[in-house]
């Protein structure tokens, strides 16, 4: 595979999201009436507006790519190729479980497993970081950016 296709297939999946945002912005928001007004009042604002710049960097990267008339060979190691999966199904297991067991219950893990794949071995100062991150963002997403963490069934909230 060369790296011309392996840039032109996520070129395509990036291409795709924006024609999905902008698609749920004309049809879903819009019918609830929340894709117009002012910034506010317009939920739509933010999502057109990373749509927008992934669109432009979309184009970008295609005339760069086409641009350019060098192919060459890319060879996957396949060792980054399973930290890649295992990121990303480290992530996945987490949104799934977010809702159903919170934040507080679903972050410290998340963050072990993620330094274990990248590599971390000092198990103890593994702990204390991933519980100083998860804390830690939790205090300032609920105290200083109002943000409602999940709380999961248990309802687990802590009150800075």
């Amino acid at each position: 595979m060369t790296s011309r296709t392996l840039t032109l297939m996520v070129t395509v999946f990036f291409a795709i999201i924006v024609a999905i945002v902008f698609q749920q912005i004309h049809t879903s928001m819009q019918e609830q009436g929340i894709a117009s007004g002012g910034p506010y009042d317009n939920a739509a604002a933010y999502p057109r507006a990373v749509a927008l710049a992934i669109a432009v960097l979309v184009i970008a990267q295609i005339l760069i790519e086409f641009g350019t008339g060098q192919r060459e060979r890319i060879v996957v190691d396949p060792h980054g190729f399973k930290r890649a999966v295992g990121l990303l199904a480290v992530f996945a297991i987490y949104l799934g479980c977010l809702g159903w067991l919170g934040y507080h219950l679903t972050t410290t893990p998340m963050v072990f497993a993620i330094m274990i794949i990248c590599g971390a071995r000092q198990f103890g100062k593994m702990l204390l970081a991933a519980l100083i991150m998860s804390f830690g963002f939790a205090f300032i997403f609920e105290k200083f950016l109002n943000v409602v963490l999940p709380g999961g069934v248990l309802s687990l909230n802590i009150p800075w």
